[in-house]
């Protein structure tokens, strides 16, 4: 029984000690398992944000192209402007020569007329070479900001591309090592089961011998208390016979004191009868 008792505890403790480990390696596979599923979404975030980056580049381009466009066509129409507004400058010169040489009145009014409408459209050049200019020269802000962002853009996906052979690598580890943790947790667990298989024959069979000993031990006590009141009970009727017989002689003996006495009174009696009749 000493050794049965010895072997549960041993295996209470294997028990328990198999239940830590198995424990640990859940933990561990829940972490594993975890990681893996965190580095899946991360890099299906990744791959989504460098799309929407390239996208979003892909637009930049775009509408940078059509800003430079724009502004090259713009540059382009004020040097035309400038260029004929050079052209109109030099018949306006022109014009007024005519004017100061116009020898008939006709002729003057017409040089006249015709400088007037030079100067007009010299007005006009100006105004619009201005304008286009200006609006160029606003275009080339529009223009530093796309460049701007442009380069954020790029190392936006540069930075995603590289975070993305690192969530891979994470995702391969965590894979593996989900797979090794699930054979150790497989393993932890049938350890486990088979240590609380065994202690449950064991503890079975150490009740049953502690039933068979508190059986045994209440028959000897049963034993011993029907002994003992056997005992009593023969010292009882033994101290009853002993009573008895103690009290019959001390009777026997007080019948054999009262004899006497009687007599002794009875011949007292006629004593004093005799007295009695020699007085009369």
């Amino acid at each position: 029984m000493t050794s049965l008792a010895k072997l549960a505890q041993k295996l209470k403790q294997e028990k328990l000690d198999a239940a830590k480990q198995r424990r640990l390696q859940e933990k561990m596979l829940k972490e594993a398992v975890s990681l893996a599923r965190r580095s899946s979404s991360g890099l299906s975030s990744v791959e989504h944000r460098m799309e929407d980056s390239k996208i979003k580049l892909g637009e930049i381009n775009a509408e940078f192209n059509h800003v430079v466009a724009r502004k090259e066509s713009l540059e382009r129409l004020a040097s035309a402007a400038q260029e004929r507004l050079t052209q109109e400058i030099a018949a306006k010169d022109q014009a007024e020569t005519d004017l100061q040489n116009a020898e008939t009145e006709g002729a003057k009014q017409i040089a006249a007329e015709r400088l007037e409408q030079i100067i007009q459209k010299i007005a006009e050049l100006e105004e619009e070479a201005k304008q286009r200019q200006a609006a160029a020269d606003k275009l080339v802000k529009v223009i530093e900001d796309f460049k701007k962002s442009k380069t954020k853009t790029s190392h936006q996906i540069q930075k995603q591309a590289k975070s993305k052979p690192v969530l891979l690598s994470q995702i391969k580890t965590s894979t593996v090592d989900s797979e090794r943790l699930k054979k150790r947790v497989d393993t932890a667990v049938k350890k486990e089961q088979n240590v609380s298989k065994i202690l449950d024959v064991v503890s079975k069979k150490l009740a049953e011998q502690l039933a068979r000993k508190r059986k045994a031990a209440a028959k000897k006590a049963a034993t011993k208390r029907k002994a003992a009141a056997k005992k009593a009970a023969a010292k009882r009727k033994a101290a009853a016979k002993k009573a008895t017989k103690k009290k019959t002689t001390k009777k026997k003996t007080a019948m054999k004191k009262a004899v006497p006495k009687k007599k002794k009174a009875a011949k007292k009696k006629s004593v004093k009868k005799q007295k009695k009749k020699s007085r009369r």
